[in-house]
């Protein structure tokens, strides 16, 4: 980060010399204009970008404070001949009839 903190500020100072040594030339002072606010807009998406990896940290911190490390859970012995459980059960995203709720009817009575 403090390369591309360095680069940005060559790129405006090159920038600024351009400026500077163009005078009167409208493309030389195009040229040190885009050079600057390629500068500008790098700083900000840097201060963005510095600003951000500090909120991840802070919040990775936070959650490995808050949650202790989970005991490794113990491997299952194999059974001798027996038929396999299926571990994955099929998918009824919610819509089967043991999730259903009962409708109310439809008029009073």
């Amino acid at each position: 980060m403090k390369r591309f903190a360095a680069l940005l500020v060559a790129v405006a100072a090159i920038g600024a010399v351009v400026a500077f040594a163009a005078g009167d030339s409208t493309a030389a002072t195009a040229v040190a204009i885009a050079l600057i606010g390629i500068a500008a807009v790098g700083a900000v998406s840097l201060a963005f970008l510095a600003i951000g990896q500090a909120e991840d940290r802070e919040r990775a911190e936070a959650a490995a404070a808050r949650a202790p490390e989970p005991e490794p859970e113990p491997k299952p012995k194999p059974s001798a001949g027996g038929a396999k459980k299926d571990p994955h059960p099929p998918r009824t995203l919610g819509l089967g009839p043991d999730r259903r709720h009962t409708r109310p009817p439809r008029r009073p009575k």
